[in-house]
């Protein structure tokens, strides 16, 4: 298959790194891949194998739209696959221009690809104009693509419900996550014993909610406890602040975005997660493959991902601090069996979700002739 992924940015948000990867996954299948940008984020960008081939568009919204229309003409891709909504609607935009070039100029050659267009978070229509509009244009456009994926359940039903898709179009494919190489270690002796180290892993914004995180740490029974939460954003100069204040400059650190967080995995001893909302959670499935228990608001995904409640613990989004130390305190304590969490973990394997777009990017071929 000839296929093109597009996303605005390629940075270390989970949209990005699930984009990043299927693209990987693709071209090491043999199939012909091309990745499109406006930006990048330099270090902090997703890694891409050296069988993707990356093209560059204008970092300006109507001149991108132009560009990816030529660029569709050009590169004439059997499917297109986008992410994140203001990108979806930019590419069922440019395909319509697409489309009337090439009837203008009777071009009979190519054909009109069929999109893909992910959807990956329950607010993003309030981060943009254009964003907004790749959800209220949502009955359209599921109209004009051929499938629309949702990555949770309870994503797919807000489309469905709140916006209007087309239900007939949309699926739900859960991310694919990229689980450790080498097996963690499953002894529960081990987890036991290992330093009371707290992780979160996320972007710094105020939806991760991390102020709640640190406060109910300071809050904690054992004060020889660590908290590390790993990610870069607006909100750090504001954390910054919030530690110095609780004076736990030498129990909490920021120590940024981090490529590989493997190593930060393998030490914890317990994962915490307090957005307001997620409609998946990478991080948890990763903190889940390490076999390290988790605790998460009950904020869309993550009721999926721990299914209901049975592989890690599930709290309400209005908790207190308070709360929030006594269930860490209470995993700390007794951080259980590693075995299940990593048994679960392997439902998101990369290769099971991967092998879903595979067959659904079948179909769609299938379907068209």
């Amino acid at each position: 298959m000839k296929l093109l992924f597009y996303i605005p940015g390629l940075v270390d948000g989970g949209a990005e790194r699930v984009i990043a990867n299927l693209a990987n996954w693709f071209a090491e299948k043999g199939h012909d891949v091309s990745l499109v940008v406006e930006f990048e984020a330099g270090r902090n960008s997703p890694v891409l194998s050296g069988n993707v081939k990356r093209l560059q568009l204008s970092n300006h919204h109507i001149a991108s739209i132009r560009e990816l229309s030529r660029t569709l003409i050009e590169q004439n891709p059997d499917i297109v696959i986008s992410a994140i909504a203001s990108a979806n609607f930019k590419i069922v935009a440019a395909s319509v221009l697409s489309k009337a070039r090439n009837l203008a100029k009777r071009n009979t050659i190519n054909k009109t690809p069929a999109l893909v267009l992910t959807y990956h978070g329950f607010e993003e229509y309030k981060t943009g104009k254009l964003s907004w509009l790749g959800y209220k244009n949502l009955p359209a456009m599921s109209l004009y693509a051929a499938q629309v994926v949702a990555v949770s359940d309870k994503l797919l039903e807000s489309l469905a419900v709140d916006w209007k898709a087309r239900r007939d179009k949309l699926v739900r494919i859960y991310n694919p996550v990229p689980l450790p190489a080498c097996p963690p270690n499953h002894d529960p002796a081990d987890l036991q014993a290992r330093e009371n180290i707290i992780l979160s892993v996320g972007r710094l914004v105020p939806n991760k909610r991390f102020d709640l995180l640190i406060k109910a740490f300071a809050q904690l029974v054992d004060k020889s406890a660590s908290l590390i939460i790993l990610g870069e954003g607006s909100e750090r100069q504001k954390l910054t602040l919030l530690i110095e204040e609780l004076g736990l400059s030498h129990h909490v650190t920021l120590p940024g975005y981090v490529q590989d967080t493997g190593a930060y995995y393998a030490r914890a001893k317990c994962f915490a997660l307090t957005s307001i909302t997620e409609s998946f959670g990478l991080v948890l499935v990763e903190a889940l493959g390490f076999g390290l228990p988790v605790l998460a608001t009950d904020c869309g995904g993550p009721r999926e991902v721990l299914d209901d409640g049975r592989y890690g613990a599930l709290l309400a989004i209005d908790l207190t601090p308070a709360t929030l130390a006594s269930e860490v305190d209470k995993i700390l304590e007794n951080p259980g069996d590693p075995l299940p969490r990593i048994e679960r973990a392997k439902s998101f394997d990369m290769v099971i979700g991967a092998k879903q777009y595979s067959d659904l990017f079948e179909k769609i071929l299938r379907e068209r002739g």
